[in-house]
């Protein structure tokens, strides 16, 4: 039976390394394109390539499937299906089947905005004051992740994106694919902040890479780096809960590190990265637990209007309808819908347990106070602002 399991997991790990040596094939093309210097003969490489958002996923499940088993693996999740996973089901579908123009109309033309001047971004770039291609990279991916560190603070400190950013906060259980929970309208926002990175970094201007040349093995550092952190992504919303030991506390966030980013007392939402743990350590947002902890901190809103009804109708009215009106309801509280609360907190901890209205109930004034969470203590050398 031993043999046999280790036979299972290094067929799983090669598996996995093949899934990730046909990742990129979409990303390297444009970029291919836009430096004629890049042998053809090197796309081959990624002629039968799987999307690389199927390969990432498809990895994700692998990796936590080999390390915790059927049991707590968000593939199990799949198959007895609550209404918050339904939920996710539904977002990943909405991410990956392509609908552009419907994308344009749930992000209110936002999505279109930016597909609009993406081509129009050579007069904005500072690239031309950066001479080595490969400086180009690192300084891009540098303010890529600096800038969405502070877009996800921002959306827990304003009310307004804090009532978009809200659904993706409201899955009670953590699942690979609550990566992408997110509502199309959210997405728009997030690319219009990220718009400025890739507007100044994002037009390369440096000597062509040779078809040998370092400058291609950057641009494949690059899309490895694209592809891990997307994998990493996911892996942080599953139910792993490793923190990565003394790269987890430094450099990469980690699962347990996001979890509890996930807690449904708005005092725990600290670490706020994506990727480097470095900006919650400089900004002092970085906060951590112990394994024995983590089980026990329960995970969601504490006041939620979604994951009410697992029906078909429910989960699409939750996901089409429920998430503008909690945005409208904020809304409607005029100008302080924008004005930044405490950072390091939700807005929800300014007002108190406020229970959030149900989708019948998002015009309503009346709102009752909900039940306290207990609190969950914070291992000493965590820091807050």
């Amino acid at each position: 039976m031993a043999t046999i399991k280790g036979l299972a997991w290094w067929l799983g790990f090669f598996s996995l390394c093949a899934l990730l040596a046909v990742s990129g094939s979409g990303p390297l093309q444009k970029l291919a394109d836009a430096h004629h210097g890049v042998a053809a003969y090197l796309l081959l490489v990624f002629l039968f390539a799987i999307p690389t958002s199927v390969v990432t996923l498809l990895t994700g499940y692998l990796l936590e499937l080999l390390f915790i088993g059927w049991s707590r693996s968000s593939l199990a999740m799949l198959w007895n299906a609550r209404a918050s996973v339904k939920l996710d089901v539904l977002s990943i579908a909405m991410v990956m089947i392509p609908h552009k123009r419907l994308d344009y109309l749930l992000s209110l033309g936002l999505l279109y905005v930016i597909d609009v001047r993406a081509g129009h971004t050579a007069s904005l770039t500072l690239a031309q004051f950066i001479p080595f291609w490969g400086v180009q990279v690192v300084c891009l991916l540098l303010l890529q992740s600096f800038v969405s560190y502070w877009m996800h603070r921002l959306e827990h400190a304003i009310p307004a994106l804090w009532a978009l950013h809200k659904f993706h906060h409201s899955a009670d259980r953590m699942s690979i694919l609550s990566s992408e929970r997110r509502s199309e309208l959210l997405r728009g926002v997030e690319a219009i902040l990220l718009f400025g990175p890739f507007a100044l970094l994002g037009t390369a201007t440096a000597a062509r890479p040779a078809a040998a040349g370092a400058a291609v093995l950057l641009l494949a550092a690059y899309f490895a780096h694209n592809t891990f952190m997307r994998i990493n992504g996911y892996l942080c919303h599953s139910n792993l809960t490793t923190d990565y030991g003394w790269i987890g506390r430094w450099l990469l966030v980690s699962p347990r590190m996001h979890r509890l980013h996930h807690a449904s007392a708005p005092e725990y939402h600290d670490n706020f990265t994506f990727d480097l743990v470095i900006w919650d350590r400089l900004f002092g947002t970085y906060a951590s637990c112990s394994a024995e902890q983590l089980p026990h901190i329960p995970l969601g809103l504490e006041a939620n209007p979604f994951n009410n009804d697992g029906s078909v109708k429910g989960v699409l009215r939750e996901y089409f309808v429920t998430t503008y009106l909690v945005l409208w309801q904020e809304l409607r509280s005029g100008i302080r819908a924008w004005l930044p609360l405490r950072f390091s907190r939700q807005p929800s901890l300014q007002a108190g347990n406020a229970r959030i209205p149900q989708t019948d109930e998002l015009l309503g004034e009346i709102e009752l106070p909900g039940p306290p969470v207990a609190p969950v203590s914070i291992a000493p050398g965590s820091q807050r602002l």
